[in-house]
C-alpha cells in the first residue's frame, strides 16, 4: 500500500514515520506532503491532522485516514462516508483535558489571576494586610457538578473531581443505564442535570445534535452557577453565554473552546462579543489537550492504530462520522 504522512517531518512524526517504515517495509511510505503533492492520488492510507478537503477529492484510492487527535466535525464527512474511508482517532489527551478544566475552575475559586494581577502591582489581599472575609477564595470541596459528556474526558474530570468530595453527575445525549465510575448518577434530562449543578462542565464533542445545546434560554435559568467549556463553542450559545455573565445570571465561567479564532496570525478576538474582557471569566486559548505528554500519547496512540491496520486490516479506535465523534 502507498501511505502518505502529512505531519511534519521535522517533528516527533520524523522518527515515527521512519520507525513504521522499519517495520512495514513492504509499503511505500511518503512523508512531509501537502496539499499539492502529486502522490495524493495514488495514496491508500493517510495520517494526517488538518488538511483541505480538495485532498480527500483528490485521494481517490483512499482506503483509511488516521488522525493524532480526536475531533471529527474538520473533516468533508459526507464525502467520506459516500466513499466508504474509515477514520481512526484517539483520546489521548483526556485525561489532560480533564486537568485543565479542573485547573480553569480552581482558578476562578481561587482568585488566583486576580491575586496574582495584584501582587504584580504591589496589591495586597489577605490576613496579612488585615482584611477581612470578603476578601477570601473558595474551596470547590463538596460542590455538586454535572459533567454533560461522561466519555473519556467525563469519565477522568468525574475521578479528579471526587479527590475534592465532590458530588458529580452525568449527562449523556445516548440513552442507557450504566453509571461510570466516579459518577454519582447519570441524569435523565438535561434540565435536571443543569438545574443539579453549581459547577457545570460541558465535554461534549460538536455534533449536529449539541450545536446550540446550551441555548440563550436555559443560560438565563442558570443563576449563580459556573460554566466550564472543554467541549466545543458551537454547543453554548454565544449570545447568551455573554449576557448571562455581563448581566450576573451566572457566578462565572471558563472557556477553552471558543467562537471565532485568529484566521492568519495569532491576533484575534475569541468571540463576536466582549467575553474575554469580562471580570468573572476565565481564559484558555484552546489549547485543553496541548500538553507535552498528550502528544507523546496521541503519537504513540496513532502509531498503535496503523499498526493494528496494517496487520489486521482494522485499526483500533474507530472514528463514528455519523455521530461525528
Amino acid at each position: 500500500m502507498n501511505i502518505g504522512s502529512f505531519m511534519p517531518a521535522r517533528s516527533v512524526w520524523g522518527p515515527a514515520i521512519a520507525q513504521l517504515r522499519k517495520e512495514f517495509s513492504e509499503h511505500t511510505w511518503c512523508e512531509g506532503l501537502t496539499a499539492e503533492s502529486p502522490e495524493i492520488s495514488s495514496l491508500d492510507l493517510i495520517i494526517a491532522g488538518r488538511i483541505p478537503a480538495s485532498v480527500f477529492s483528490a485521494a481517490v484510492k483512499l482506503k483509511a485516514l488516521f488522525q493524532p487527535f480526536t475531533g471529527v466535525n474538520h473533516l468533508p464527512s459526507e464525502t467520506i462516508l459516500e466513499r466508504g474511508v474509515e477514520v481512526y482517532n484517539v483520546h489521548s489527551n483526556a485525561f489532560d483535558v480533564a486537568e485543565r478544566a479542573l485547573a480553569m475552575t480552581l482558578a476562578f475559586y481561587g482568585r488566583v489571576i486576580e491575586y496574582h494581577n495584584d501582587l504584580k502591582n504591589e496589591i495586597w489581599h489577605g490576613f496579612w494586610v488585615s482584611r477581612g472575609a470578603e476578601d477570601n477564595w473558595d474551596s470547590i470541596y463538596g460542590r455538586t457538578c454535572t459533567i454533560l459528556g461522561t466519555g473519556a474526558i467525563g469519565q477522568e474530570l468525574a475521578k479528579l473531581l471526587k479527590a475534592f468530595s465532590c458530588k458529580v453527575y452525568g449527562w449523556r445525549r445516548s440513552r442507557g443505564t450504566d453509571v461510570p465510575e466516579h459518577f454519582d448518577a447519570v441524569l435523565p434530562s438535561l434540565k435536571e442535570a443543569l438545574d443539579a449543578a453549581e459547577i457545570l462542565f460541558v465535554a461534549l464533542p460538536a455534533t449536529g445534535e449539541t450545536e446550540g445545546l446550551i441555548s440563550k434560554d436555559l443560560l438565563m435559568d442558570m443563576k449563580g452557577k459556573f460554566l466550564v467549556n472543554v467541549g466545543r463553542g458551537s454547543i453554548v450559545d454565544e449570545e447568551g453565554l455573554y449576557e448571562a455573565l455581563n448581566g450576573g445570571i451566572l457566578k462565572g465561567a471558563a472557556v477553552d473552546t471558543w467562537y471565532t479564532y485568529p484566521k492568519t496570525g495569532v491576533v484575534g478576538a475569541p468571540s463576536r462579543y466582549p467575553i474575554h474582557r469580562l471580570s468573572n471569566v476565565i481564559l484558555s486559548p484552546h489549547v485543553g489537550g496541548s500538553t507535552n505528554q498528550a502528544t507523546r500519547k496521541s503519537v504513540e496512540d496513532t502509531l498503535q492504530n496503523i499498526r493494528t491496520y496494517l496487520k489486521t486490516g482494522r485499526g483500533i479506535w474507530r472514528a463514528d462520522l455519523r455521530k461525528m465523534y
